[in-house]
């Protein structure tokens, strides 16, 4: 039958659960500003001793006790750090984290690159996804898996206008590729020039001086060359010819005869590089003859040269990008998310990081800003979802409960003493 006796336990309770629950605030408030953490609140419920007798509902009860905790997945806000590395989730899903096969969940996208070009958490967990040629499983994302299109030249062109009053050329040079001139000569005696950087298979880069000479009206020379400090055995500061090309022009000023291909560039000894010997293709279109100053409209080539990674970026979709000094831009994988069926019964592992249980069912792994998967957004980190305002008004409940439940134990502790009292 209840008794007072049951009060003490009551009160007891209370100090319990209200302990418990001010310890889950102040876990809570320490984790304000914890990338991507999601704050808890204690799930209060009462404990009934039993009832009076004669078959009545109400019953008298023995305080409270914390049933569970719940880790509430609410989306976080967004701090923009610039950083490209930083990762944060908009939506659904976790990043698959792995530490020798075990695998991991976190929301925290802080990651940073190790020695060896991982791609890692701050707990130095590699971030798994998806190759970059999107074939195969899940796999560990390398930085170093950087592959660059382009490199070599295979296509250039310059378009402008040779002027038509300039003087017939006093001597040009023999159409002998590999033959050596100095470029103070070529200079003087030609009535144009210009260059034109282009780059080899291997992505070094070499500088084409070319030079006008004008032969008879509406005839011209152009004539390719190469500094030797290029070439293999080459002198430099010595002028090697690696193509030339003869230009007419009709009355109107229009080329006629253009082959398909001007110039293809073929370096005597082959390129110091240790790259192919055998340059771009060259057009010369368009090109005009008209009684105005010779100048180039335009020059194009379509190599980039070889480059070196400067910053990362992530795509909504988790494509990882490795962003070059040449403007190139290479795609190293894809980060991949995983979903729950019930993320809230995920089994909390601390350091952001967490571990499937029985309630939070299987994962199911995707790619990010696909069906219920959330998108990625780089440079910014999702920050910690406790809200310390309201935390601490609730904290002022709370203390409200502990004191009460203490204070019960008091009064009855004095209501003892006076019936101890009686007795004497």
């Amino acid at each position: 039958m209840p008794s007072i006796v049951n009060g003490l336990f009551a009160g007891r309770g209370g100090i319990q659960s209200h302990g418990t629950a001010i310890a889950v605030l102040a876990d809570n408030i320490s984790n304000s500003n914890t990338i991507a953490y999601k704050a808890s609140r204690a799930e209060f419920s009462d404990l009934v001793a039993g009832n009076l007798g004669g078959g009545g509902a109400a019953g008298v009860g023995s305080g409270s006790q914390i049933s569970g905790i719940t880790e509430v997945f609410s989306q976080g806000t967004f701090e923009f750090t610039g950083r490209g590395l930083d990762t944060a989730i908009d939506g659904n899903g976790f990043f698959i984290l792995n530490d020798n096969g075990a695998r991991y969940y976190s929301r925290a996208g802080n990651f940073k690159i190790d020695e060896d070009g991982n791609l890692l958490n701050q707990n130095n967990l590699q971030v798994l996804g998806f190759p970059g040629n999107g074939a195969g499983g899940l796999e560990a994302l390398n930085v170093r898996a950087v592959t660059q299109s382009n490199v070599a030249t295979l296509n250039a062109s310059i378009a402008g206008n040779l002027d038509a009053s300039s003087p017939t050329a006093a001597a040009v040079p023999a159409v002998l590729p590999g033959s050596t001139a100095t470029f103070a000569a070529l200079a003087s005696g030609s009535q144009f020039s210009t260059f034109v950087d282009v780059f080899d298979t291997l992505g070094a880069q070499h500088t084409m001086n070319i030079y006008f000479y004008k032969t008879g009206p509406g005839a011209w020379t152009s004539y390719a060359y190469v500094d030797g400090s290029e070439l293999n055995a080459g002198v430099p500061g010595t002028a090697y010819q690696v193509a030339s090309q003869t230009l007419t022009f009709d009355s109107s000023g229009q080329r006629t005869g253009a082959p398909a291909v001007d110039m293809v560039w073929n370096p005597p000894g082959g390129w110091l590089s240790g790259a192919s010997g055998v340059g771009p293709n060259f057009v010369m279109d368009p090109m005009t003859q008209y009684s105005s100053t010779s100048t180039i409209a335009s020059i194009t080539q379509d190599g980039k040269g070889s480059g070196n990674v400067v910053s990362f970026s992530v795509e909504q979709d988790g494509t990882l990008f490795a962003l070059l000094d040449n403007g190139q831009t290479s795609a190293i994988g894809t980060i991949a998310l995983v979903t729950f069926s019930n993320p809230e019964g995920l089994r909390r592992n601390g350091n952001s990081l967490y571990t499937k249980s029985t309630q939070s069912g299987e994962p199911v792994v995707g790619v990010p800003a696909s069906g219920q998967y959330g998108a990625l957004e780089s440079g910014a980190i999702e920050l910690s979802t406790s809200d310390m305002a309201a935390d601490f008004i609730k904290l002022i409940s709370l203390q409200k409960g502990f004191q009460g439940s203490s204070r019960v134990i008091t009064s009855i502790d004095d209501l003892l003493n006076e019936i101890v009292n009686l007795a004497r």
